[in-house]
C-alpha cells in the first residue's frame, strides 16, 4: 500500500513533459524549459495525422509481410526436420555402438585364453565404445 501511495505522490509531482516553441526574431528555439529571456513562447499550431500508404504501397507490405511469415513457417519446418533427424542419427548410433560393444564381449568371451596384448586391445575399444556412449549419452 504504501509503495503505491509513494508512486502516486512521485507521480503528481512530476511535471509532463512538454517540448515548447521559442521565437526570437527569425531564430527559433525547442526546448522543454520555459523560453530563456528575450524570446517569445510560440504555439504550435497544426495537427497531427496519419497518412495511409497508398493502395499499391500497401498491397506491397501485405505481400511482404506474407512472404516472411511463409519462410519463418519453412525455416521452423526446416529446423523441427533437422533435428529430428539428428535425434534418430544419435539413436541410430547408440544402437550401433551398443551392437559392437555385444559383439566384442562375445568374441572376447570366446578367446577367453587371449594373451595379454589381445586382452589389453579388446579393453581398450570396449573403453573407447564406452566412452563414445558417454559422449552421446546413450
Amino acid at each position: 500500500m504504501r509503495h503505491w501511495l509513494v508512486l502516486l505522490a512521485l507521480a503528481c509531482c512530476m511535471g509532463l513533459a512538454h517540448a515548447g516553441k521559442c521565437v526570437s526574431g527569425n531564430k527559433t528555439l525547442y526546448t522543454d524549459a520555459p523560453c530563456p529571456a528575450g524570446w517569445q513562447g510560440a504555439a504550435l499550431g497544426g495537427n497531427l495525422s496519419r497518412i495511409s500508404p497508398e493502395p499499391a504501397t500497401d498491397a506491397a507490405n501485405q505481400q511482404f509481410l506474407k512472404k516472411r511469415e511463409a519462410e519463418e513457417r519453412e525455416y521452423q519446418a526446416r529446423l523441427m526436420r533437422e533435428q529430428n533427424e539428428a535425434t534418430r542419427t544419435e539413436v541410430n548410433q547408440c544402437y550401433w555402438l551398443a551392437n559392437q560393444m555385444r559383439l566384442l564381449e562375445s568374441d572376447y568371451s570366446a578367446r577367453r585364453l587371449a594373451r595379454l596384448p589381445e586382452q589389453e586391445d579388446y579393453r581398450r575399444r570396449y573403453r573407447n565404445l564406452r566412452d563414445q556412449q558417454a559422449r552421446l549419452r546413450c
